[in-house]
């Protein structure tokens, strides 16, 4: 055990960077036992100590293997290793006095209903107001298809998702239809019959519930949970058909300072025995799926959507004319199909992941930057998906068999 509390800290890339770091928060505090509300962490090189922003979010209450700590990096680090010997800084976690919260700084409001339902989430940063809607019906009438999507986004107070009247200071007679990030569809395995290769679910028009929300330093984030619904599934242990009661689970995080969201998904499973009761024991969640999502964006007349192959993980759509909004979306798992235009509407995208236990994905919003919005989402793709920063708990080894990259630079 080493004398003082550590983590070492890698930067993967060949260049020096800062950003943001998440790491599963029940090792450290197994390892350190400091309660999440009295940790500070400090740059071992920083000989003024000067505390760096941190928090731990709970994503699901019930499993609190779920638990992340997320802490950034003002200051950029040199790269390490790929064998783990030379790592690019270490973090001293103490216990002590957080740092206080900032004018500024990643916020949440949850909006409920008369009834008491959630009715919706607003995310703000110095960039972005964001609101998310978990009912179908946000305005109380028949249009009831907005659950799960974000019906408004503003960048830098100008709406994005109908940006050319924004740009003239209009508000109204903005696309009632607008939105984006919104899981439409469900694709899971489906029974060996070739007419019913996929088990589909319309998530739509289903309501999302509120499972947890967390507010800090480094970011605002909450949980959704999708309604419920059933599914025959495979035992993983036995092989057997299984009745499962599924959620689709949604993380969806806003950084400080980001003019992006995101967003971690997983499918959360347990088992049905008879008269519809939920058998209590073991819980299957990493649910192979597939999910389609679908935007309602007016970008005008756009450049072809950019799309990197043989690694499709990330795409681009840029209007060619002013203000020049753009979106971009990448993820961990490969996307299948991108359509657009959708039926035949110029507004309207929709795009498909293969197959995962889970995803994670980026929404970029982006405005005046012609000509330089697909490299952006590559390059956010690389640093915060493919090879984010990371962290891990230092353990000491033989002398000289860890280096820091600053001892060397």
């Amino acid at each position: 055990m080493p004398s003082i509390n550590l983590l070492a800290i890698f930067n993967p890339s060949n260049y020096w960077r800062s950003g943001y770091i998440t790491v599963p928060w029940q090792p450290i505090y197994q390892q350190f036992q400091i309660p999440p509300e009295e940790l500070v962490l400090s740059d071992l090189n920083d000989l003024s100590h000067t505390l760096i922003s941190a928090q731990v979010d709970r994503i699901d209450p019930e499993d609190s293997s779920r638990d992340i700590l997320v802490f950034s990096l003002q200051k950029a680090i040199p790269p390490s290793s790929e064998d783990g010997r030379l790592v690019s800084g270490f973090f001293k976690v103490d216990r002590g006095k957080p740092m206080p919260a900032k004018v500024g700084e990643p916020s949440l409001e949850v909006i409920y209903g008369t009834a008491g339902q959630v009715r919706g989430v607003r995310l703000v940063n110095n960039h972005l107001i964001v609101w998310f809607n978990l009912i179908p019906a946000p305005e109380d009438n028949e249009r009831n298809w907005f659950s799960g999507s974000a019906s408004s986004v503003q960048l830098d107070h100008q709406e994005i998702l109908d940006p050319f009247l924004a740009a003239r200071g209009e508000w109204l007679g903005q696309d009632p239809e607008k939105r984006c990030m919104q899981v439409a569809e469900l694709l899971l395995p489906g029974p060996p019959h070739p007419k019913s290769p996929h088990y589909q679910v319309s998530l739509f028009n289903h309501s999302y519930r509120l499972v947890s929300q967390s507010c800090g330093l480094v970011r605002a984030s909450i949980t959704v949970a999708s309604e419920p619904f059933d599914y025959i599934g495979v035992d993983p242990d036995t092989g057997n058909n299984l009745h499962l009661v599924c959620e689709l689970y949604r993380v969806i995080s806003l950084y400080a300072g980001a003019d992006y969201l995101i967003e971690e998904l997983f499918v959360k499973a347990k088992p049905k025995g008879e008269e519809d009761r939920i058998i209590a024991g073991k819980e299957i969640v990493n649910l192979y799926f597939a999910a389609r999502y679908f935007a309602h964006m007016n970008m005008g007349h756009t450049e072809d959507i950019q799309q990197v192959f043989p690694v499709p993980n990330w795409f681009a759509v840029g209007s060619t004319a002013p203000p020049y909004p753009a979106y971009g979306f990448a993820t961990d798992v490969h996307i299948d199909t991108v359509t657009h235009p959708r039926e035949g509407n110029n507004s309207r995208f929709s795009w498909l992941l293969l197959p995962g236990q889970s995803a994670k994905c980026l929404h970029l919003f982006m405005r005046d930057q012609l000509g330089e919005f697909d490299a952006r989402v590559g390059h956010l793709w690389c640093e915060l998906i493919y090879q984010p920063l990371k962290a891990e708990i230092y353990q000491e080894v033989a002398p000289k068999a860890v280096e820091s990259a600053f001892a060397l630079s």
